[in-house]
């Protein structure tokens, strides 16, 4: 038989011994716990096979980079197809594995797994895009295609008058003339009047234009930068004499270049007539240029008008 205060006994001496147990088990190392133990000279290693990573993935973006704006874009079309120009940077993500390879030891390459390369591959891209965007806009190149500025539109002068229609210039793709009573055609000097912009020197772009008359008979045109300095100065005057217009607001950028094409010397006939305009430029790497095509309409009086 036992009596109850010899099972309180033991009871009690056998919590202790657990407890001691227990606090043995936690005063141990770590390795008891499933973790593992801090090696310092591994995580150093570590760490520089990192760094030894991102220099070599920085240095690879730099070199593709600079292969693709100096070797590939001078040898393609810019009016052609140019994915090539994203789809080779990134598919050489793959090849990153392989040039760790190649360039580290086995001691630096131990430390890398998937982790490693999918950092790399953000890496890659990331640089490469930024560098991309440094190469492929100026003062190192100049890919923007030229165009016109603010607005363009079309004046009549007739001696000592200024005509101008009440068409809104932006945006706009035509430009009507409706005659008078008592008008068969417009008469006087047209001019067509545009601003230039580029995004390196305006300056430096060519202008070639060419007016399609109602009857298809086609005229080349010359541009004239004097003659919208002109032009503008003679608008400026008159508008300041009668004010009876708003000349408009061709040139709104310092470095805007204006531009004046004189048409016709005498007049436009009633019909649909169409302007061909091309900026172009030699950029670089590729030359840049953009067409434009717009309309002047001359119609006739209406007819409860004309009554």
């Amino acid at each position: 038989m036992v009596d109850m205060q010899t099972a309180m006994s033991a009871a009690r001496a056998d919590r202790g011994s657990r407890k001691r147990k227990d606090g043995d088990k936690k005063g141990r190392s770590g390795r008891d716990h499933g973790i593992e133990a801090f090696d310092p000279v591994k995580h150093v290693s570590k760490e520089r096979a990192d760094m030894y990573s991102m220099w070599l993935v920085i240095a690879f973006s730099i070199v593709v980079s600079l292969m693709m704006r100096y070797l590939v874009m001078p040898n393609m079309d810019p009016s052609g197809n140019l994915d090539l120009l994203w789809f080779l940077p990134i598919a050489l993500i793959f090849l990153l594995p392989s040039l760790h390879r190649m360039a580290m030891s086995e001691a630096v390459v131990e430390h890398y797994g998937k982790g490693t390369w999918f950092r790399a591959s953000f890496l890659h891209v990331f640089s490469w895009l930024a560098l991309s965007f440094l190469l492929a806009n100026p003062p190192f190149a100049d890919i923007g295609e030229p165009e016109v500025a603010a607005a363009w539109t079309v004046m009549v002068i007739d001696g000592e008058e200024l005509r101008l229609t009440d068409d809104a210039l932006d945006g706009s793709g035509q430009i009507e003339f409706i005659l008078d009573e008592g008008e068969e055609r417009l008469d006087g000097e047209i001019w067509l009047l545009f601003g230039i912009r580029d995004n390196l020197n305006s300056e430096a772009v060519q202008v070639s234009a060419t007016l399609t008359l109602f009857d298809g008979t086609e005229i080349s045109l010359n541009s004239s930068e004097s003659s919208f300095d002109n032009l503008s100065d003679w608008g400026d005057s008159h508008q300041g004499a009668n004010g009876t217009y708003a000349w408009p607001t061709i040139v709104s950028k310092e470095y805007d270049r204006g531009m004046a094409i004189r048409l016709v010397t005498d007049g436009l006939d009633t019909g649909i007539h169409v302007i061909d305009l091309t900026l172009s430029e030699d950029g670089d790497p590729w030359e840049n240029s953009r067409s434009y095509s717009w309309k002047v309409i001359v119609s006739e009086a209406p007819l409860e008008e004309a009554e």
